[in-house]
């Protein structure tokens, strides 16, 4: 285009000149081509026809020039787009390209741009870090690379989730969670259709057949038909390994080497089998092997023995028709020798009786093998009876031994009981939370923390006999203040939980997040105690310190919110010995101090104190059924 004056104004300092590679593919044959993009922008509007463009080509010295224009006459304008799809060039060449409006006001746009090889996949290098499961991969200097791990099955490299990085002039490490033959490095120009490097560096490395190989796969218990058995074998990397059954006994499992299986589709299909929970799969690849077993507990049969005089007598359960067959045999140091006879029962028909055998035995030497005989492929289990194994002399030695121990333990237990129950061998804090919903149900918090406090020696933080401090510094700072003893002396936190709890918690959970934490209202008691929990809850501390009790007829468990899940709760009176067990739980304890409290729970319960709360149950429980509760001011004192 021929020169002319510069418009006032303008200017390419805010354009710009984009250059990428792509493929121009016709029928069989593809060629790299540079793309051109022009963004034109300028502060004042000027009249543009179009853009002329000058390739330059480097290596062959090939020059190339276009225009490109508008169909149609344009006003003037701030902005244009123009994008010219393909200069042919080679790949790894070097370009100039050079942009001048038309008509030519003066200003050019020029840039140098390396052809991109899509044919050829890039250099990279790498090297393993096998103890920190890394691969580091450097790329070409110069270049964006896009690098990534994969598992290659077949023709395919499946990229690993959150495993690729675009690389320049740079080195990253990639990590990977399995050591397999068939984890890859693939590396790329970013760009469609761009040709791939991919290096497997552990295809032949012996580590890489290993329990990884195993732990990355997925075994699947297929149901089959009877008397068979089936698994599938999914994994990351595309393998056939071998596969034999084996019976587990004892941490070994032994193999039937003639077992073969039949395969499909990854599928490992075994004919003519015992069924049972110890029998199992063994897989071999390479250097490495993995049993698998099964993973249901429905077997099909089953074997009890029974020991009357000189009989073994074993019953067999069965869900399915089968053969079964023993063979006594007679224990000798580490060996349990056969016996020439084998003795056989059959279930010919689905039964649910069950099948009997009985076996003479000379002494208490002899064990029973048992196996299911009508299948290729069983495992045998072997019984023996108790004392079987010369214990008979041990056993009456030790019941000598427990019969002159007895009378002393016996002794040391009654001590032991008597003291606990006279009092009690430790004493913890424990801080009660409530909403005061009347007069009658103050009435009995009272009686149960009067139980806790004479009868546990509890130290019972409760408003009611505290009234005097709770009017002095307010509720809120007299909450938080116990809190924070209960947490000091390793104390509890008892919610005591009604009905009317549950509205008084729907009001509270509208609230936000902010309103719950925060809450300071001088007088309300429940506001207050689930301020105090939320905050604990929010920030996992001290979960451990609480619990949730509930009358029995007063409240259900399906009446306590779910933000409670992780409290233990328990119904009185009901599980009033859990409660007992929870509070003496502390860090340090006497040994035996179970055993106490069994005794002391059970005095508990008949109790003068333990009646007067039981009588305020029963009055509580018939007003809240004749709803003739009252919400009444009340106080109590210890």
């Amino acid at each position: 285009p021929e020169r002319v004056e510069t418009p006032v104004g303008f200017s390419l300092n805010h354009s710009s000149l984009e250059i990428s590679t792509i493929l121009f593919c016709q029928l069989s044959r593809c060629i790299p081509c540079v793309q051109v993009h022009i963004r034109m922008n300028n502060s004042v509007p000027v009249t543009i026809d179009g853009v002329q463009i000058h390739f330059f080509e480097y290596k062959s010295n090939r020059n190339s020039e276009i225009q490109v224009r508008w169909k149609n006459y344009m006003p003037p304008i701030n902005t244009a787009n123009f994008i010219y799809e393909c200069f042919e060039s080679d790949a790894g060449s070097k370009v100039e390209v050079g942009v001048k409006t038309i008509p030519d006001y003066g200003h050019q746009l020029t840039e140098e741009y390396n052809v991109e090889d899509y044919e050829t996949g890039p250099l990279m290098n790498y090297s393993v870090i096998l103890k920190k499961k890394q691969i580091l991969v450097t790329g070409p200097p110069g270049r964006v690379l896009k690098a990534m791990l994969c598992y290659k099955r077949g023709l395919v490299c499946r990229e690993l989730k959150n495993s690729s990085v675009l690389l320049i002039n740079s080195t990253f490490s990639l990590s990977y969670e399995y050591l397999l033959p068939c984890l890859c490095v693939q590396a790329f120009y970013p760009g469609p259709d761009s040709s791939r490097t991919t290096i497997c560096p552990f295809t032949n490395t012996l580590e890489a057949f290993g329990p990884d190989l195993w732990r990355s796969s997925n075994f699947s218990d297929l149901i089959h038909h009877r008397n068979s058995m089936a698994v599938r074998l999914t994994g990351k990397c595309h393998i056939k390994p071998s596969v034999v059954l084996c019976w587990k006994s004892n941490g070994i499992c032994e193999e039937f080497e003639e077992s073969a299986a039949k395969i499909s589709k990854s599928v490992y299909v075994f004919e003519s089998v015992d069924r049972h929970s110890q029998m199992c799969f063994k897989f071999k690849y390479k250097n490495s092997s993995h049993i698998e077993c099964r993973n249901r507990r429905d077997a099909d049969w089953n074997v009890t023995m029974v020991t009357e005089s000189n009989q073994l007598l074993l019953s067999f359960a069965s869900r399915i028709p089968a053969s079964f067959s023993a063979v006594l045999c007679k224990t000798e140091e580490d060996e349990c020798k056969n016996q020439t006879l084998i003795h056989n029962v059959t279930q010919t028909e689905f039964s649910t009786q069950k099948l009997l055998m009985v076996l003479s035995v000379e002494s208490h030497k002899f064990c029973v093998r048992v196996w299911r005989s009508d299948v290729v492929f069983s495992g045998k289990q072997l019984l023996c009876p108790q004392y079987s194994r010369n214990q008979l002399g041990l056993g009456l030695l030790s019941t000598l031994v427990l019969l002159a121990v007895m009378p002393m333990l016996v002794y040391m237990v009654w001590k032991f009981a008597t003291k606990v129950v006279s009092a009690p061998l430790w004493s913890r804090t424990v801080l009660m939370m409530y909403s005061p919903d009347s007069e009658d149900q103050k009435k009995l918090i009272c009686a149960f923390a009067d139980v806790l406090k004479t009868e546990l020696h509890c130290n019972i933080i409760l408003d009611l006999w505290d009234t005097g401090r709770v009017a002095e510094i307010g509720i809120v700072s007299w909450l938080y203040s116990k809190r924070e003893l209960v947490e000091r002396e390793g104390g509890k936190i008892i919610i005591i939980w009604s009905k009317k709890n549950q509205k008084m918690y729907d009001q509270w959970s509208m609230l936000d997040s902010g309103s719950k934490m925060n809450h300071n209202d001088l007088h309300d008691l429940f506001n207050t105690s689930m301020a105090c929990v939320y905050n604990d809850i929010l920030q996992n501390r001290g979960i451990k310190d609480y619990s949730i009790i509930y009358f029995d007829g007063l409240c259900n468990k399906e009446n306590i919110p779910a933000i409670f899940t992780k409290i233990p709760k328990y119904r009185m009176l009901k599980d009033f010995s859990s409660l007992v067990h929870a509070l003496q739980s502390a860090p340090k304890f006497p040994c035996g101090l179970e055993l106490g409290a069994k005794f002391l729970v059970h005095k508990i319960l008949r109790s003068e104190k333990m009646q007067t709360l039981r009588n305020q149950i029963e009055q509580f429980t018939k007003l809240q059924r004749h709803g003739l509760l009252c919400c009444e001011e009340s106080d109590c004192s210890d």
